[in-house]
């Protein structure tokens, strides 16, 4: 089995190019709330059956993670498997947020708290070094305006939310407020200084988040007033294009498109004032899936999309294939359902590992992923942040080949070698697969890698200090071809 690190060593080009296709709506259901509604239908006010641990959590004795520079900030949502936290890789996480206690509106205090009271995730995230934080939640223009004008109701929240933080050892508190109105934006500044005063005056260790638009759709959002006076903002850097849009289209864009990642990032957020020290940029681990009317890219839907997280999209890449978008630093694919076309926008390790890579590169205060749990416990996507955070991907904008032709090697570096080069390939379906090194004359001087591999960019060293001067073949063997690259070995000076 293949153990490197998922790495890119080159980033694409931020370039800005125009789309038509992203509807300004400042009513659209976000993927938390549409998915808190739909696993509501399920479960109603409950939870789902599983393990349960009543008993008071550790506390939090070593935050040696969660005091780093750069947070990675996963929501927990109550459906996730029973298990699924004991996947979760705890080298990398420093922050969990539980999702969610549901803001009962009428009075302030909640109609459900999702587990909150007996999940087990608080104790062992916390004998990990990771804080965890509980998720406060409250979808609609309606239900936000019931809250933010009755600082009876918001009392009422806060003061049963500090309880609820010291029953459990909870490190603080992440609000998820979506859907509110532009009349609600000095509200909800002042609902922030009120709640952080509040908690903090009785957790002075607490940290308060809120999780805000990509997009600040008419400065309906005082982005710099929130910043200014809680712990930081995660931006949900995602539902670009969401289950109702008019045509398929990327989620989360890097780059490309009338709105991307890049400019909600530089003109939503760091131009409106927020420090770069208190943003954390959200990454998707899901997609959209949309029945469409042809095969072309972007093509128009005939009907509502629906979300796969990232380890359901990897079989239907197995049996499809994918184009990685240039433009957008997203892949996608087209293909033949039962009714028609259907086209999906989602995410691979190549695509968060840009989207991470963006973030560090701009010093901000780290990434949020919506959701932990939807990698299905595979590990190239933590892998991807590790490669990140451990300096091992290059921040000099440069193209890459393209690699929607099918598996390639794709960049050896140094060309010439002395001591060591790194070869960089893409996988684009899983399977067997060797990587070697030959001379001139076909004779095997080294084999690199041998074993299972899966879609996405992949890196390995290859010693070149034992090997004469000279060129040789780096062979990339795959079950779809064979991909050789010439590179040359230098003498030691």
């Amino acid at each position: 089995m293949l153990t490197r690190l998922a790495l890119l060593t080159a980033l694409l080009a931020l370039t800005c190019l125009r789309g038509s296709a992203q509807d300004p709506d400042t009513e659209m259901k976000g993927i938390h709330q549409a998915e808190s509604e739909y696993y509501s239908t399920i479960y109603g006010n409950s939870i789902p059956p599983g393990h349960r641990s009543p008993e008071k959590p550790v506390a939090l004795k070593s935050s040696k993670n969660s005091d780093a520079a750069f947070r990675v900030y996963g929501w927990h949502p109550y459906w996730a498997g029973t298990n699924a936290h004991l996947n979760y890789d705890y080298n990398v996480l420093t922050h969990i947020a539980y999702f969610s206690y549901e803001v009962d509106t009428a009075s302030g205090y909640y109609t459900t708290l999702r587990g909150w009271d007996t999940t087990p995730v608080i104790g062992y995230a916390h004998q990990r070094g990771v804080k965890v934080m509980l998720t406060v939640t409250n979808f609609g223009s309606e239900r936000n305006t019931k809250i933010l004008t009755d600082t009876v109701k918001q009392w009422r929240l806060i003061d049963t939310l500090v309880g609820l933080l010291k029953s459990r050892n909870g490190d603080g508190v992440n609000f998820d407020f979506e859907i509110v109105p532009s009349a609600m934006k000095a509200n909800m500044v002042s609902f922030c200084k009120r709640a952080v005063r509040g908690i903090k005056s009785e957790l002075p260790q607490a940290e308060i988040s809120f999780a805000t638009p990509a997009v600040n759709w008419s400065d309906g959002w005082d982005l710099a007033g929130l910043a200014a006076n809680c712990d930081y903002l995660i931006m949900m850097g995602y539902n670009y294009y969401y289950g109702g849009s008019s045509t398929a289209g990327p989620v989360a864009p890097l780059t490309g498109e009338n709105y991307n990642i890049s400019k909600s990032v530089d003109e939503d957020y760091l131009g409106d004032g927020v420090p770069q020290s208190k943003l954390l940029l959200g990454m998707p681990w899901y997609g959209y899936d949309w029945p469409v009317g042809s095969n072309v890219r972007k093509a128009a839907t005939t009907g509502t999309g629906t979300s796969r997280v990232y380890s359901a999209t990897l079989p239907m890449v197995a049996s499809h294939g994918k184009t990685f978008d240039s433009s957008t630093a997203i892949p996608w694919m087209s293909y033949q359902g039962t009714t028609g076309w259907r086209q999906m926008w989602f995410e691979d390790s190549l695509s968060l590992l840009l989207k991470t890579n963006y973030a560090h590169c701009h010093n901000l205060a780290g990434v949020g992923i919506w959701a932990l749990s939807y990698e299905g416990g595979r590990p190239e996507l933590w892998n991807g942040i590790k490669a990140v955070l451990a300096g091992t991907v290059s921040s000099d904008v440069m193209p890459i080949e393209p690699v929607s032709n099918g598996s390639r090697i794709t960049r050896i570096n140094p060309n010439p070698a002395v001591e060591e080069a790194v070869v960089q390939y893409y996988i684009a379906k899983p399977g067997k697969i060797t990587l070697a090194v030959y001379d001139t004359g076909g004779r095997l001087m080294a084999l690199i890698a041998d074993g299972m591999a899966f879609p996405g960019i992949w890196a390995e060293s290859i010693s070149t200090g034992k090997l004469s001067p000279g060129l040789y073949l780096c062979v990339l063997t795959t079950p779809g071809g064979r991909h050789s690259v010439k590179f040359a070995v230098a003498g030691k000076n």
